[in-house]
């Protein structure tokens, strides 16, 4: 009688172990569908800002500037400059904001010469 007592606590005991153990494996499902759900979200809102991105810069180059303002802009900038200055020069100038907004579009640096804001200049527009 003792040894069916034993037995029937031991089959008690594994099907415990067994209710935890998919108790856990659940909770650990859930927990990576949770992530998973997450990476597919930021993904997703990546997607979205760099597609209104796009469009942001895509519109600026539709109102794009003619290369002969640009040119004149250009030789109006006393070098090295940094950016903001540039930004600065094309306000204190009056110039249009189809310039401010292709010179907004530019890389954050110090620009040495004419010749390289135009060269970046060009890749942006």
């Amino acid at each position: 009688m003792e040894h069916k007592n034993l037995r029937t606590e031991s089959t008690e005991a594994k099907k415990d172990t067994r209710v935890d153990i998919d108790n856990r494996n659940n909770e650990m499902n859930k927990d990576v569908k949770k992530d998973v759900r997450s990476d597919e979200m930021k993904r997703d809102t990546k997607v979205d800002i760099d597609s209104k991105n796009h469009e942001v810069n895509k519109d600026a180059r539709q109102d794009s500037v003619s290369s002969a303002e640009l040119d004149s802009f250009v030789k109006k900038i006393h070098y090295p400059v940094k950016k903001q200055e540039i930004l600065d020069t094309a306000r204190k100038d009056g110039s249009s904001e189809k310039i401010t907004n292709v010179l907004q579009m530019i890389q954050e640096k110090y620009y040495s010469s004419a010749d390289e804001l135009t060269r970046e200049l060009a890749s942006v527009v």
